[in-house]
């Protein structure tokens, strides 16, 4: 690993970790402030949405102006949301401050993704884009148990103070990076350059998948609560298997093709999805986190490697923009959704409505020809 990819990778997980601490906190802390259920899943999907409404237009500046910038720029806007809990009061609040933070969650990883790109060999593009993936995981391994746990023993606003400091040390690693992009583009800012038709097959085949993650993330800690287990576990052990998993599955989708690796991938995340409808207790939690964490981690790598493949240099940002883009909608629209599908029907049926999506995204996967990595090593 370079000194660039080291630095970029230890402001990432700083970055990260500073999400990851209010992962689980936040839908305890909505419930704590007397916010229902169908309208946490909307307060906390707000956070995906306005991260996906800055996306395309960050993936178009990262192009346009560089990367630098708007990894500095998100950085400071997680450093002020994460603050900004400590004094909100009710759904409204909280839902200006969780728009707030998902803007902060646009900027920077859509152009730190492009700045790996621009670092990695075209041979390689898989294997690095593993390694650096691992730093979110790693971030989520140990972010969630700990968010919880500082609550539990110091309450709800010492973690968000937390999360501001841990933040900010994104920021001040982010400004020893150098800037990567070497080209330029004078792109015109209008909404068809700040999408990537090339990216669309596989940033769909990540909505589909992440229509599931959104409805996990959201209810999970509060099932999890209701059985007195600390949601944490599964998150810790989800986020260990993935670290585990990425360099691996990167460098057999250099080998074997994306589409083989990612399919693979959306298998096992719906059979863990499935099992997570009927789980009772810690064991069968975490055992549905090993089993997650193998099938997101092989499937995210891929994709993204994937999307990086089919554009040439000068326009990975934009296609790194509408990758998370999908990502975003599909959270947001999964955590809506889930609010609704809970209320209405209760947790197992929308897990299982969950793991179906995420079998129709293989099977779109598999409609595709299967693009060989070095197609695109441009």
């Amino acid at each position: 690993m370079t000194a660039p990819q080291r630095l970029l990778w230890l402001g990432a997980f700083a970055f990260f970790l500073s999400f990851f601490l209010l992962l689980a906190v936040l839908p305890l802390y909505a419930r704590a402030v007397g916010v229902g259920d169908r309208a946490i899943g909307g307060v906390l999907g707000a956070f995906a949405f306005a991260s996906m409404l800055m996306r395309p237009w960050a993936g178009w500046a990262a192009d346009r102006h560089g990367r630098r910038p708007l990894m500095l720029a998100g950085g400071l806007v997680f450093v002020v949301a994460s603050l900004a809990y400590n004094v909100t009061a009710g759904a409204f609040g909280l839902l200006a401050v969780r728009v707030l933070h998902g803007c902060g969650m646009g900027l920077y990883p859509t152009a730190a993704s492009a700045v790996v790109a621009d670092l990695a060999p075209p041979d390689r593009r898989g294997a690095v884009m593993g390694t650096f993936g691992a730093a979110a995981n790693i971030a989520m391994a140990l972010g969630p148990i700990a968010g919880i746990a500082i609550t539990d023993r110091l309450g709800f606003v010492s973690v968000f103070w937390l999360a501001g400091c841990v933040a900010a040390v994104a920021v001040l690693l982010t400004r020893r990076l150098p800037e990567t992009a070497r080209r330029r583009e004078k792109i015109p800012f209008t909404p068809g350059a700040m999408v990537s038709v090339e990216a669309l097959v596989p940033s769909a085949v990540l909505f589909l998948v992440m229509l599931g993650y959104g409805a996990l993330v959201t209810f999970l800690p509060i099932h999890a609560r209701d059985q007195d287990v600390n949601p944490g576990l599964f998150f810790l052990v989800f986020a260990l298997v993935v670290t585990a998993v990425r360099n691996y599955a990167g460098r057999l989708s250099d080998r074997l093709g994306r589409v083989a690796v990612a399919v693979g991938g959306l298998w096992l995340a719906a059979a863990a999805l499935a099992a997570l409808a009927v789980a009772r207790g810690a064991g069968i939690l975490m055992a549905a986190g090993v089993l997650y964490g193998a099938g997101f981690g092989a499937l995210t790598t891929a994709l993204l490697a994937w999307c990086v493949d089919l554009v040439d240099e000068a326009n990975r940002g934009r296609a790194m923009g509408t990758y998370y883009t999908a990502l975003e909608l599909g959270i947001g629209l999964g955590s809506l959704g889930a609010g609704f599908a809970v209320e209405a029907v209760g947790f197992a049926p929308t897990f299982f409505g969950a793991a179906a999506t995420t079998l129709t995204g293989a099977a779109l996967a598999l409609s595709r020809r299967p693009a060989r990595p070095e197609a695109a090593a441009r």
